[in-house]
């Protein structure tokens, strides 16, 4: 699913670097088919957007990805402790173990040694389409190609298409407050990594604020759902995703913007345990 950006379009041409580590940890069992997902997927994505021409950018996104054992399951252990959260029994398994498998009927996928290298790119264009009460609306329109190694799930061994519909403004109340959101459609190709149960025709939603409390310093709230991938018993692949994420950002008068927060599974499994985001944004 394409990530949020705001509507607006680039001045000129501007590059970003964006880093997460993302840890997992999902066990379910149904008749004939289980997903266990144990591990930390550490992913680097450097980013490119250009303004074409008056209503136009566009942008290419080509990640990065290594799964492994990692070294935060200790952490996010701690983390549930503290705040008195359930720890999904990750007491009985190895720490900082890497087994990722899928198997579904007639279809096995397992992944239990470190893997790295390319993920899958993506390539959009954008265009601005209308004004509105201070605000601005764009379209979009973009491709992820298979070009990430789906045997070392570090793709989906398919091409997908999608289209999605942008909105970026102030609040009308002249509050330092600022309002993204995005609703858009995705046709997935099959995957390697899924079987004949995989869902093609996919939404994707997102809402997002930023909230500047002073000329340098942001806070920022962003919500993520995506529709089921898959048509099955097993509940972290065959419903809705939802995740839930939160920032600081820094901005600098030479065109900077650093990026640190979090993003935490708000439907638990559907999506990783806790994300950690580091990110750094350029405009000329």
């Amino acid at each position: 699913m394409p990530a949020q950006r705001s509507a607006e379009l680039e001045e000129g041409f501007s590059w970003h670097i964006a880093g997460s580590i993302s840890n997992h940890f999902t066990v379910q069992d149904s008749e004939g088919e289980s997903l266990f997902l144990d591990g930390q997927s550490n992913v680097m994505t450097i980013g490119l957007r250009y303004r074409v021409a008056d209503s136009w950018d566009a942008e290419l996104s080509i990640p990065w990805r290594h799964h492994t054992g990692g070294f935060t399951d200790n952490l996010i252990t701690e983390w549930h402790t503290l705040f008195g959260l359930p720890n999904a029994d990750r007491d009985r398994y190895p720490v900082n173990d890497l087994r990722y498998t899928l198997s579904l009927p007639g279809h096995h996928r397992v992944l239990h040694h470190p893997t790295s290298g390319i993920g899958d790119a993506q390539i959009a264009l954008n265009r601005k389409w209308l004004e509105l009460d201070g605000g601005q609306l764009s379209v979009g329109v973009g491709v992820k190609l298979p070009t990430g190694d789906a045997n070392k799930w570090l793709g989906s061994g398919a091409t997908d298409v999608y289209t999605v519909l942008r909105y970026s403004g102030q609040q009308l109340n002249g509050w330092p407050l600022y309002w993204h959101g995005q609703l858009g459609a995705t046709y997935a190709g099959s995957s390697e990594l899924l079987n004949d149960t995989q869902n093609h025709a996919l939404w994707f939603a997102g809402l997002a604020a930023e909230w500047r409390f002073s000329p340098r310093w942001s806070a920022l709230f962003q919500y993520d759902a995506h529709s089921a991938l898959l048509s099955a018993d097993l509940d972290a692949l065959s419903r809705p995703a939802g995740m839930v994420s939160m920032a600081l950002r820094w901005r600098s008068s030479s065109g900077w913007w650093i990026d640190v927060g979090f993003s935490e599974d708000a439907v638990v499994e559907a999506s990783p345990d806790i994300t950690f985001l580091l990110s750094a944004r350029y405009s000329m």
